[in-house]
């Protein structure tokens, strides 16, 4: 008997092993830190790098992405496009829903999941495209939209919201009509600004959406259960996804840390799952076994110039400096490649990787260094030209080896001193716009050449040299409008090489972003840039 129990009980430890490795990793609940508590999740106004990868995992748009960064179908199960490619059709799957809060019954009414129509249609897209637009919106994100017929028009005032080239055929088919060919048309419904919103339900939050929980509902994989303040944000799995079985974790965890210093340990500690790395970090993590490491090219140091700076306002002294700055030196010190250009090498075009079809480029401004200094004190009306250069300590060397050769090309006329900084503090300075010269790490967390030229324009929050010229905000402008994909590239390396030739940034090195992951941490997506990142398929072994 007793030999009969224990046959029994190791049968069902065997069974119970061969269940557990077949559904190994499954249903793991997934910690990630992000930087700072994003104070709202509303995806057509959101701008914040945590709060953009909140809303990737609890939203999802009419397309999403595959493991290889490709665009893959979404809400839209697919589409077509016409011969002269300024009409998107897209069918939508008849199966999306939304997941809404308990709580939502506040407003909703307590009857609301016989009386809400909990369907995801075309109408959604159409309010959220018109709401991303609206002057009073003020999305961040507005520009990204500008190809789309009389968008332009709309964000300005000029026309009203249902004159916007986007509509809804039926409750499942979505037509949107541009003004000019897109090459990047798809990479741009991504973002967070083209995910759908519910007017009846928007209506109903009376100005509170994507404020708390309940002022939300979520047709991704994942739908937002609690959200502590400055502490964390828990998302759990969508059991009203259409894919919902196919959805490998239980929970995504996003601890709000913005100690950067913490985060290798804490993988190491097994506290993270996955977690932004610095260089030092990610180089002591490749020497460890059974952890994962990605790394993406989306960031190039430049030496940044800032415009709103008295004296660097000046476009002859920004030249001066340029011209006579010693790279070569930097380079050997800091044993280091130099960059291609001021856009990195992930930032897309038409699906392609710009710097491959783009080239490097390389400042053409002509003239001598020693006169464009001339010319500027005389436009600043100065006898000498005193500025200060902040960088980090391990870049210290190589600026002061580099300020040798600055001094003796330009003489004694010009000064300038290094101040050194920690990362934080230096950026925090950059944010402050209390700085002048600066080697700093200048990062495009965007997926197309568009944007990344855009966070330079005059007036973008992203633009924190300061430079505004009409000249560079024409031509970042017209690569919306430019005639197909060769004419696009054309255009985007003119908007490039101006911002180069204008002296405001050159590009030193490559910059990437790294991602160290845990052991047996497996199937992570990201997006092209590194940027975003996709945990529908992540699994833990």
């Amino acid at each position: 008997m007793i030999k009969k129990i224990i046959c029994l009980l190791m049968c069902i430890s065997m069974l119970f092993l061969f269940t557990a490795c077949g559904d190994a990793g499954v249903d793991a609940n997934i910690y990630f830190p992000i930087d700072n508590d994003p104070g709202y999740l509303d995806p057509q106004v959101v701008s914040d790098h945590g709060a953009k990868n909140i809303i990737a995992n609890c939203f999802e748009g009419l397309v999403t992405i595959d493991a290889e960064g490709k665009i893959a179908p979404g809400c839209a199960e697919s589409w077509k496009i016409s011969d002269d490619s300024l009409t998107y059709t897209f069918y939508l799957r008849k199966d999306c829903k939304w997941a809404i809060m308990s709580a939502s019954s506040a407003f909703l009414g307590s009857d609301f999941r016989e009386t809400f129509d909990s369907r995801v249609t075309a109408h959604d897209f159409v309010f959220a495209f018109r709401r991303a637009l609206l002057p009073e919106t003020l999305s961040p994100g507005a520009k990204n939209l500008f190809s789309i017929k009389n968008a332009q028009l709309v964000n300005s005032g000029a026309l009203p919201a249902d004159k916007l080239g986007v509509k809804a055929v039926d409750d499942y088919t979505l037509t949107i009509t541009l003004t000019q060919v897109d090459p990047d048309f798809l990479y741009v419904l991504l973002e967070p600004q083209c995910m759908p919103c519910n007017q009846e339900f928007f209506e109903a939050t009376g100005g509170r959406y994507g404020l708390s929980t309940r002022f939300l509902m979520y047709n991704g994989p994942f739908y937002m259960s609690n959200w502590a303040d400055d502490t964390s944000i828990t998302l759990m799995k969508n059991d009203d996804h259409y894919d919902y079985e196919n959805i490998k974790p239980y929970s995504i965890y996003f601890s709000i840390n913005n100690e950067q210093g913490t985060r290798l340990d804490k993988i190491l500690e097994e506290i993270y799952d996955v977690a932004p790395l610095t260089a030092q970090q990610a180089d002591s993590l490749s020497e460890k076994r059974g952890y994962g490491l990605r790394s993406f090219d989306n960031g190039v140091y430049c030496l940044a110039f800032n415009c709103n700076d008295d004296l660097l306002s000046n476009a002859n002294l920004r030249k001066a400096i340029a011209l006579s700055f010693d790279s070569e030196t930097l380079y050997s010190f800091l044993d280091e490649v130099p960059a291609d250009g001021i856009i990195p090498s992930s930032t897309l075009i038409s699906g392609t990787k710009y710097r491959d079809v783009a080239g490097k480029i390389t400042l053409k401004t002509e003239g001598n260094a020693k006169t464009f200094f001339e010319k500027s004190l005389t436009e600043l009306d100065v006898s000498r030209i005193e500025l200060t250069i902040l960088c980090t300590e391990a870049q210290e060397e190589a600026v002061r080896n580099v300020m040798q050769k600055w001094q003796a090309t330009l003489g004694v006329k010009f000064n300038i001193s290094v101040e050194v900084l920690s990362e934080a503090e230096a950026e925090s300075r950059l944010e402050e716009g209390s700085w002048q010269l600066a080697l700093t790490d200048i990062s495009f967390p965007h997926l197309t050449v568009f944007n990344g030229l855009l966070q330079f324009t005059t007036g973008s929050a992203e633009n924190i040299i300061g430079f505004s010229d009409k000249t560079y905000d024409r031509l970042v402008s017209s690569i919306k409008t430019a005639s197909g994909l060769k004419a696009s590239i054309n255009v985007t390396q003119k908007a490039e090489q101006y911002l180069l030739d204008s002296c405001v940034l050159i590009p030193l090195y490559s910059s990437p972003a790294y991602y160290g992951m845990g052991k047996g941490v497996e199937n992570v997506i990201f997006n092209t840039t590194g940027d975003v990142v996709y945990f529908r398929d992540t699994i833990v072994k």
